[in-house]
């Protein structure tokens, strides 16, 4: 396992590409962290001076639910880490690396695992910066730094990972089906924004959930904040076992699909 996790880092660390889009994955998700809080300040503000019932001030930022919160506002940008893992596994054949290889001697088995230990390591880098924002920005606007406060709700981190890891496994299969990484780019965003969202209005509602993308972003609901609360709407502020069972499906039947596409085409 160690020596494929360093044969990836000799393909992924001299990757220009790669630290572009992880520096500005990095600085896309600060600021949106860094100024929501601002926004919503400001939001808030201006319509308590319109409105005849006192709104009160909102953080999203207080310990426990800073995990909740982060989190769900997070998933959001996963596509940025998607578009990393479509351009490092069509890097592999756009300069032949993977028949290297294997010529080399590397199974493909071996092959598969190495790019898996590449997604698991996204996904836990994108976690790990959730998680130091959030102790950041937790101690300077939440009023409890109680241990238990701090730790609590972390669960929310758990699924965040397990959330990352299945959308990357999606673009990883989409990435090694098509070869291109622009063609493969697309096609996840088309099935994404479009394709899905459709198939998801035609179905039964007792199914839609069921669905990739609308499985995976069920793991974390819309966080039960105070003025959502404040305007009787209630969500879920828990992971399902039954939701994070789901996206292990799929991660296995990603992976599962992948590799029998790896074992049966001429590299």
């Amino acid at each position: 396992m160690i020596k494929l996790l360093k044969i990836e880092l000799k393909k992924v660390l001299p990757n220009k590409t790669f630290w572009v889009l992880m520096i500005l994955y990095v600085v896309v998700l600060g600021l949106v962290f860094f100024g929501t809080q601002g926004f919503i300040n400001k939001v808030t503000s201006q319509a308590g001076s319109k409105s005849p019932i006192p709104i009160p001030e909102i953080s999203i930022y207080n310990f426990p639910d800073i995990w909740h919160n982060l989190t769900f506002i997070a998933g959001f940008l996963k596509i940025f880490l998607a578009v990393i893992v479509i351009i490092l596994i069509t890097n592999e054949f756009s300069y032949k690396t993977i028949r290297q290889n294997i010529i080399a001697g590397m199974s493909r088995w071996d092959f598969m695992k190495s790019k898996i230990l590449s997604i698991l390591g996204l996904a836990l880098i994108s976690t790990l910066l959730i998680f130091i924002m959030g102790m950041i920005l937790g101690f300077i606007y939440s009023s409890s730094h109680a241990f238990t406060d701090i730790f609590g709700n972390t669960v929310f981190l758990l699924g965040y990972f397990l959330e990352v890891t299945g959308f990357l496994m999606l673009a990883f299969l989409i990435g090694f089906l098509v070869k291109r990484s622009g063609l493969a780019i697309g096609i996840l965003l088309l099935y994404y924004i479009i394709i899905e969202p459709i198939i998801n209005y035609k179905l039964p509602d007792y199914l839609d959930d069921y669905l990739p993308i609308r499985a995976i972003n069920n793991l974390i609901d819309i966080p039960n904040t105070v003025l959502m609360r404040l305007f009787g709407v209630e969500f879920q502020d828990y992971i399902a076992f039954s939701d994070a069972g789901l996206v292990l499906g799929y991660c296995c039947l990603f992976c599962g699909i992948t590799y029998l596409i790896l074992v049966k085409r001429d590299l």
